[in-house]
């Protein structure tokens, strides 16, 4: 039955299976080198020491999203970094800034939301004091709403702020409080899907950029409900990403 089933799938869907196929061989052959390679990244550069662990339930360091995460920032240069969701990734961000006003003098500040305080305040007290003066924490809770009749999450209260660079890897689902027609996220295995970034869309600026780490089902809700056209990559090996970066929209 599954045979009869992943054949139709293929001649159904050959495009993306053959990503599904590409995905597991490089997973299987590079997911460890990557590792080590990412790792090493930060130790050539003398920051592996800002990763260090909070609290003893915390998730270690995955250093390849980190690297790629830290990259990026240093790239683009944005003056303005939207998080949601904290922890390593609030230091690769906030390492990242540091650097571009250091070595480029352009100075960004990162503003983190998090509907955990527990998390948020591990990740305020294990930070070095050199990378607190680029970012401000912002708790807020999360709660269950609907967008065009769509479940969806929001915070409780945004940063005032108008970022060219969102990453989103948060809420959890654990910290989404309430429900619809008893329908809700921290009770169950529902993939969550954030809302927020539509908030800040219509006024973002025209280097407008949002990377979504793993949430697959949040990039699709994205890609169907954000107003303006996007360059879209997919990346659904060695981790996962989507990244959405605005095209130029011409004023009328």
């Amino acid at each position: 039955m599954n045979i009869k089933k992943n054949l139709l799938n293929f001649f159904n869907h050959p495009l993306f299976t053959i990503k599904l196929i590409n995905k597991i061989v490089i997973n299987f052959l590079f997911k460890e080198y990557v590792k080590k390679t990412s790792k090493k990244f930060f130790q050539n550069i003398n920051k592996l020491e800002y990763f260090s662990l909070g609290d003893k339930k915390e998730i270690e360091p995955e250093y390849d999203d980190l690297r790629n995460l830290y990259k990026l920032i240093r790239k683009r240069k944005p003056k303005c970094v939207l998080e949601f969701g904290s922890g390593f990734s609030t230091i690769a961000i906030s390492l990242a800034l540091k650097d571009n006003w250091e070595k480029d003098k352009v100075m960004g500040n990162l503003y983190t939301v998090d509907g955990n305080e527990k998390w948020l305040l591990n990740t305020q007290n294990k930070m070095k004091s050199d990378l607190k003066k680029f970012v401000k924490f912002h708790f807020s809770k999360a709660f269950i709403s609907t967008h065009n009749g769509q479940l969806v999450t929001f915070h409780e209260k945004l940063p005032d702020v108008v970022p060219n660079f969102i990453y989103l890897d948060g809420p959890s689902p654990h910290d989404v409080e309430g429900n619809i027609k008893g329908l809700s996220f921290n009770k169950t295995s529902r993939r969550i899907i954030s809302a927020d970034p539509l908030l800040y869309e219509s006024t973002a600026p025209a280097d407008f950029f949002v990377l979504v780490d793993r949430r697959y089902s949040n990039s699709n809700f994205l890609e169907k409900n954000f107003i303006y056209e996007y360059k879209i990559n997919k990346k659904i090996y060695l981790g996962g990403t989507v990244t959405f970066e605005k095209k130029y929209q011409p004023y009328p």
